[in-house]
């Protein structure tokens, strides 16, 4: 009977990886190394070592490697080479599992392989070092964009600069005609507009084939008056356990391919309704979403500030359309949860360093994994959900989450009803952005105020009693909007109801938590600037 042997490796750290250096350009290299090292390295190995590259690589994509192998020997030297090539290629470490056995017929004892070959791949992760040390000498030279590897050589581009093998790897990537990290989305993006690529330009990029040094933020941040832009990081959920139902080795081939293009899908919706609706008047054909990483399940990418909340509703909710294609195709629908993701959106002054904004996204991103996780275990629910932060004058507008009064109902759900009053609808925050937009700057700036005097004056306990002077404050501010205009005073108070109750305050009840007060009110004050519909132009928006 034949066995054949089942290998899984993948990259290492690959964040870390693609965020060292201090430029986006060289993201969006490191992105394109690696993908390009996808497609192209495996094939050429698998071929080396006399393998049949069609049918014996399962996933080849995203950093991340399986495949099969007649003889166990073969496997291993397979992985010490990929693993070689990886770390010259990009800098970074690639960890290796140990080979697991699949004795005939393959496609029964299939599952069983590939769980066990994902357990041998989370132990030999434990065991792995990490970096390779870099060299030390009396007398060297750093990299001047990572700051971490030693510098090869002076980079003589706009200006001479130091750079490691890793960094120059980068540039020369995305210095590049072939784009076949960044084609791909682009090429989605304009499929219904009949128009061929070299007529458009995207962040960073003056024409095509003539990438400029220009900081793409530049390009996004025209979008918004006050110079901001957001970061959308997104990642699936449940996606570990998508993949341990595929019980033959073309169901899980199948699903890794169209994985990456739902995903690209998803993210071209928003940014067509962005084009149709609010296109730069001085730049027609011009694209303004630049995704920094987007492979397999996973999203970085850097989109304009405005529309932030309502293009990350409009990602997620094409994504779950785009998933339950995925899942009738490959015939996984009966036999795995419900597909949804958990996303969050980060905006920031053009100028703030991308990795800082990419910090808070992890740990929002973490918030919103976590509720996604309690509903679950609760209700049985599945839900996508949406968290945000405002990062203004370089601080976070949040305050630390373990108040018993909090001024906010972060995160959300990306769509269907408030789940007990406690988690709500982002959309609400979107609806009622254009509800109030009439109301004068001066009185959004009271209601302000008056959410900033909670947050710096917030009781130790749940005892309402304490926040009395503060509701009197805000009927008063109320009494003084019904003065001047009443239909601005029900809009208000409509608002105030539609985001937690009229008394600015509401009880949170949510799985698995202690119970505590919020508002999603000062949410909508937060993001009011970037909580425009994607439907409408941006200047229906402007105050009366």
């Amino acid at each position: 009977m034949l066995t054949r042997y089942f290998l899984a490796a993948e990259a290492d750290k690959i964040q870390d990886l693609i965020f060292r250096s201090s430029r986006l350009r060289e993201v969006v290299g490191g992105s394109q190394l690696l993908t390009r090292f996808c497609e192209e390295v495996p094939a050429a190995l698998i071929r080396h070592y006399r393998g049949n590259f069609e049918k014996d690589a399962i996933i080849y994509d995203g950093g991340s490697f399986r495949v099969l192998f007649n003889q166990e020997k073969t496997a291993r030297e397979f992985g010490e080479h990929l693993s070689e090539i990886y770390r010259i290629a990009t800098g970074g470490s690639l960890t290796v599992a140990e080979p697991v056995a699949i004795p005939e017929p393959l496609d029964e004892n299939f599952t069983e392989a590939s769980e066990q070959a994902e357990f041998n791949l989370r132990q030999a992760k434990r065991k792995n070092k990490g970096w390779w040390a870099q060299e030390h000498l009396p007398y060297m030279a750093i990299c001047t964009s990572c700051g971490i590897g030693l510098a090869k050589t002076l980079y003589r581009d706009v200006k001479n600069e130091y750079l490691c093998q890793s960094c120059l790897h980068k540039n020369a990537e995305s210095g590049q005609g072939n784009l076949n990290f960044l084609e791909k989305f682009y090429k989605i993006v304009l499929e219904e507009e009949n128009m061929p690529l070299d007529k458009y330009s995207w962040p960073g990029l003056t024409e095509f084939n003539n990438r400029s040094e220009k900081d793409p933020t530049e390009d996004v941040a025209d979008y918004d008056l006050n110079r901001y832009v957001a970061y959308l990081v997104a990642d699936g959920n449940d996606m570990g356990e998508v993949f341990g139902k595929c019980q033959k080795r073309e169901t899980m081939k199948k699903l890794s391919k169209k994985l990456d293009l739902a995903i690209c899908r998803a993210l071209a919706k928003p940014t067509k309704a962005i084009m149709k609706n609010n296109q730069l008047n001085n730049r027609p054909n011009f694209i303004p979403v630049l995704p920094l990483i987007l492979g397999g399940d996973e999203l970085f990418a850097l989109i304009p500030a405005p529309w932030a909340l309502d293009f990350a509703i409009s990602f997620c909710n094409a994504y779950e359309q785009e998933m339950i294609k995925v899942y009738k195709e490959t015939e996984l629908s009966a036999h795995v949860p419900k597909a949804t993701i958990s996303a969050t959106v980060v905006i920031c002054k053009n100028k703030h360093p991308y990795t800082l904004a990419y910090e808070v996204a992890e740990a929002t991103l973490k918030k919103a994994k976590q509720l996604y996780r309690k509903i679950a275990l609760d209700r049985k629910e599945y839900h996508s959900i949406v968290n945000f932060e405002v990062v203004a004058g370089g601080q976070l507008t949040s305050i630390p989450s373990n108040h018993q009064f909090q001024p906010t109902l972060k995160p959300y759900l990306v769509k269907g009803n408030d789940i007990d009053g406690s988690v709500l609808p982002l959309q609400r925050l979107i609806d009622q952005r254009w509800s109030l937009r009439h109301i004068p700057s001066k009185r959004l700036h009271e209601l302000q105020s008056l959410y900033d005097l909670a947050k710096n004056n917030l009781p130790s306990s749940r005892q309402l009693d304490q926040m009395a002077p503060w509701r009197k404050r805000l009927d008063r501010l109320l009494e003084r909007i019904d003065l001047r205009s009443e239909k601005q005073k029900i809009a208000v108070e409509k608002a105030l109801s539609e985001l937690g109750g009229i008394s600015g305050w509401c009880e949170v009840r949510r799985p698995h938590e202690s119970i505590w007060s919020g508002h999603g009110f000062p949410d909508l004050l937060d993001a009011w600037d970037f909580a425009l519909s994607l439907d409408k132009p941006a200047h229906d928006y402007e105050e009366e």
